[in-house]
């Protein structure tokens, strides 16, 4: 019985500490932009703030295609410097995040640099010949 009940604690130990930090709140997002907004293919611009958790970056990635994300860290989200970055705003390649010195490939989000494992957490795009359409 006693073997049983150390087992017990001990998973309840390990699951306890494995709390998952790095979740980034679900919000409603749904909003458009002229795409004029953009300089062109490799620009990437900053949205309001209001958008997402703690903003959203919107990269045009090839001539009819845009790819959005969010601002928010996905190392660490809640801490209130968790808030990635284009690295140049005139010519930007990669985001980073200076709370935690990683760095997120601008194509996909993807982590590459730093203590970030996850991807950038992605909204869904549409561009219609005018508009850029953001949304989940």
């Amino acid at each position: 019985m006693h073997k049983y009940l150390t087992i017990i604690i001990v998973i309840f130990l390990i699951k306890s500490c494995d709390k998952d930090n790095n979740i980034i709140p679900n919000v409603s997002v749904d909003f458009r932009i002229q795409a004029s907004e953009l300089d062109g293919v490799g620009s990437a611009i900053y949205t309001q703030e209001n958008y997402g958790v703690r903003g959203i970056i919107i990269y045009h990635k090839n001539n009819n295609e845009y790819v959005a994300f969010e601002r928010a860290c996905s190392y660490r989200p809640n801490e209130n410097c968790a808030v990635v970055q284009l690295n140049n705003e005139v010519n930007p390649s990669f985001l980073t995040d200076s709370c935690c010195n990683s760095s997120f490939l601008l194509e996909d989000g993807t982590p590459f640099s730093g203590p970030a494992l996850l991807p950038l957490k992605q909204y869904s795009t549409n561009f219609d010949g005018t508009y850029i359409y953001v949304y989940n």
